[in-house]
């Protein structure tokens, strides 16, 4: 095993630097000073003459650590070697790839990037921008399993009239085929009125993918009638238009950031926010005067 010199400083770590070198052989060492090295320095690649000890390099991680890796020089022709530090660089892909993991797991429970980002200053500060390209590639990189079984499908109501009569359009697309399913007017709309057409025109056996708006009563009829074999999305046209619709028809370019903060949330506006991010720095010199704040709103947003 190799050999750890403890002092003061470092004897409560004894642990931890087991942890990170307990895979190494008895021909090497940690030193006093926090060198990782060998013993006995190796022989010259280059003429093979024993080579001697010759201090250190840092090798540092922001936030993270530091570690000396030891140098070797040959008496005979001056050459230079260092110490192989992969491990040191296979302990940070390591950790990283766990903040990865802790971000999949914040998302799909529906934590947001900046949500992830502040919970992240407690444990290793993260920026939003890097939290979301680390959770991007990892979702990549990810093998979804394709099933052909599964039948998209967006379900929609119109209120037409039929003279004096309120009348309830129920309709049923494939989202893949681009095909009108059933489209059928009925005298009411009620949950059972649903459930018969929904019975009637889909396969309740088959795992199904459903796109609605938001009716609080679609989540309980489609259980009801679909179980565990339903996916329910709601529409992103109808959540983009909350977003839009809780900002003024004018908003300042504050007002625009945020819109787009929230609308990132189900579609990446990362340019947009950029964007915005550089004229919020230019509206503060002109805000405080209302004439000159409009005439430059008018103008960016052309």
């Amino acid at each position: 095993m190799v050999t750890i010199n403890l002092t003061l400083n470092n004897f409560s770590e004894l642990h931890a630097l087991l942890d990170v070198f307990g895979c190494f052989g008895n021909d090497y060492e940690y030193t006093t000073r926090g060198i990782f090295r060998r013993k006995i320095p190796p022989v010259c690649s280059i003429c093979n003459t024993p080579m001697v000890h010759n201090g250190y390099n840092p090798h540092t991680k922001d936030g993270l650590g530091e570690i000396n890796i030891g140098r070797y020089k040959c008496s005979n022709c001056g050459s230079t070697h260092e110490e192989d530090y992969s491990f040191w660089e296979d302990m940070k892909t390591l950790l990283f790839d766990t903040f990865n993991d802790f971000f999949q797991l914040l998302r799909y429970h529906n934590v947001s990037y900046d949500g992830i980002s502040d919970l992240m200053d407690f444990i290793y500060p993260r920026s939003r921008s890097t939290i979301f390209r680390a959770f991007y590639k990892e979702m990549e990189q990810e093998t979804i399993p394709y099933s052909e079984n599964i039948h998209m499908v967006h379900y929609d109501e119109q209120h037409p009239k039929e003279g004096r009569c309120q009348k309830y359009r129920l309709t049923l697309l494939d989202a893949k085929a681009q095909r009108t399913i059933a489209d059928e007017l009925f005298k009411d709309k009620s949950p059972e009125t649903i459930k018969e057409f929904l019975k009637k025109n889909l396969d309740a056996s088959e795992p199904v993918f459903i796109v609605t708006d938001f009716d609080k009563r679609y989540p309980d009829i489609l259980k009801e009638i679909f179980r565990d074999k339903l996916v329910h999305q709601y529409c992103l046209m109808h959540l983009n238009k909350l977003i839009v619709n809780d900002f003024p028809k004018n908003t300042t370019i504050e007002q625009e950031l945020l819109k787009y903060r929230l609308l990132s949330i189900f579609y990446n506006r990362e340019n947009e926010i950029k964007f915005l991010q550089k004229l919020q720095s230019e509206e503060l010199n002109v805000i405080n005067n209302k004439e000159k704040h409009q005439e430059w709103i008018c103008f960016v947003l052309k």
